[in-house]
């Protein structure tokens, strides 16, 4: 369709948000959003209204027809089924024809329908088994192709709107920036408004004009992980292999998230130089003495990293069927705690996204289990983690300081509902109160910024 070429999308952009931006096509990444003015950091850059809302409907039938698809045939129906609920729900009357023999589909607009597909611009080579089966099961008059082609364009565009219900938004403009791990922009919802679902876009950083606006589409703690995680993430996500300015071969700077004890000098001062075009860890020197690891070393200290890796994904997963207190036990402890270690024992980290992982779940074991001031060094190495990993306005470190003030004042028997730890008299608690009123300011101005 001629209507979705870059004219098109630039005729919306003008339309609805003046010449503050301008949709480019590149041969690296496609079509970007590029800026034509311009912002300073916290300036809002456009504020857009959702083009469709998709929420699951556990009493529609039609949406239980396509649960039930999944749980029977989870090789074909591999996706989460609220996606295959959203590309069903982008319909047009005529594309539903007679419909489902149970349950109903929300038909749209021919032109949101349009707008939607718009999003994705890849040509389907081979139709999917997936979209062949949801029209079969939901009886549809829709051509599978299409089906296809709005599954991939809400699977790679769309934003969480709510969790419960959980449902997701498209918006047209903003579904034209690209993603950074160290992105310009940040978005939000107008929460407190009258017009809550409108998306809010504000300038993370000092934004040029004709400079890219990119936006993550990884959560703010996503971030915070190491380069090849995050590359992991949105090539299994969002079908694409990041090369943004951390994650690139242009990368200036080695992995600052995973970070290893060097094997001379025991400082954490060997970074992994993934970003970088073809380096592997052996090739990594220290920081502080300038030893070289070498092969056997990286071997030693990789092995370390994926222990703990999976030791924390074995936690994780028992978390989630019971409290920590219960799923994490004295020698668990101990023994990840001897993987990162100190200056005469342990591999990973401290600077290491592995280790902000184990200190949260540390700093809520030591909490919970009486050991008030483990639990403080916890935070006070997460919060030095987060801001030697990322340098610029991060949402992460914003919640991290304000959960750190929280069990401060609670220690300190300031919240309600809270007892003073015994040992403490009042120029402590003064002290404590004090510390929390510095961490709950500057994580407020993180967020208001």
């Amino acid at each position: 369709m001629e209507d979705w070429n870059v004219n098109f999308v630039n005729k919306y952009l003008a339309e609805h948000h003046g010449d503050k931006v301008e949709c480019k096509v590149t041969d690296t990444k496609g079509r970007i959003l590029v800026s034509n003015r311009s912002f300073r950091k916290g300036d809002v850059i456009l504020e857009e209204r959702p083009l469709h809302i998709v929420t699951a409907a556990e009493k529609n039938e039609a949406y239980a027809t396509i649960n039930k698809l999944c749980k029977s045939d989870p090789d074909t129906m591999y996706q989460d089924p609220l996606w295959y609920w959203a590309a069903v729900s982008s319909l047009t009357t005529e594309n539903i024809g007679n419909g489902p023999k149970k349950g109903s589909l929300p038909p749209i607009s021919l032109d949101t329908q349009n707008k939607i597909l718009c999003l994705y611009h890849e040509p389907i080579v081979e139709v999917s088994e997936e979209a062949k089966t949801l029209v079969r099961a939901l009886n549809l008059s829709a051509d599978a192709k299409l089906v296809d082609e709005l599954l991939r364009a809400w699977i790679l565009n769309c934003f969480d709107h709510s969790e419960k219900p959980q449902g997701y938004a498209s918006y047209f403009g903003a579904s034209f920036m690209s993603h950074s791990c160290h992105p310009n922009a940040i978005w939000h919802f107008a929460e407190g408004t009258d017009k809550e679902d409108t998306f809010v876009l504000n300038a993370r950083r000092d934004i040029e004009a004709g400079d890219e606006i990119c936006i993550s589409y990884l959560p703010e703690q996503g971030l915070l992980h190491s380069a090849a995680a995050r590359k992991a993430e949105l090539r299994s996500s969002k079908s694409f292999v990041c090369t943004c300015e951390r994650c690139g071969p242009g990368a200036l700077d080695p992995d600052l998230c995973r970070g290893f004890r060097c094997p001379a000098c025991g400082a954490c001062e060997v970074f992994h130089p993934a970003p970088l075009a073809g380096a592997a860890l052996s090739t990594a020197a220290c920081r502080g003495c300038g030893a070289k690891v070498g092969e056997g070393n990286a071997r030693r200290l990789l092995a370390a990293e994926t222990e703990l890796d999976e030791r924390l994904q074995r936690l994780d997963a028992e978390l989630e069927k019971r409290a920590i207190g219960k799923a994490l036990k004295e020698p668990d402890v101990q023994h990840m705690l001897r993987i990162v270690g100190d200056t005469a024992a342990g591999s990973v980290g401290p600077q290491h996204w592995l280790c902000d992982r184990l200190w949260s779940h540390l700093a809520d074991w030591y909490d919970q289990g009486g050991r008030p001031e483990d639990a403080c060094r916890m935070f006070r190495l997460r919060v030095a983690y987060q801001r030697a990993a990322y340098a610029s306005l991060h949402g992460e470190l914003a919640w991290t300081l304000e959960a750190q003030a929280d069990m401060l004042l609670r220690h300190a028997g300031v919240l309600p509902g809270s007892q003073r730890l015994a040992g403490l008299d009042d120029a402590a608690v003064q002290r404590m109160a004090r510390c929390a009123a510095g961490q709950l300011e500057e994580g407020t101005g993180i967020l208001r910024e």
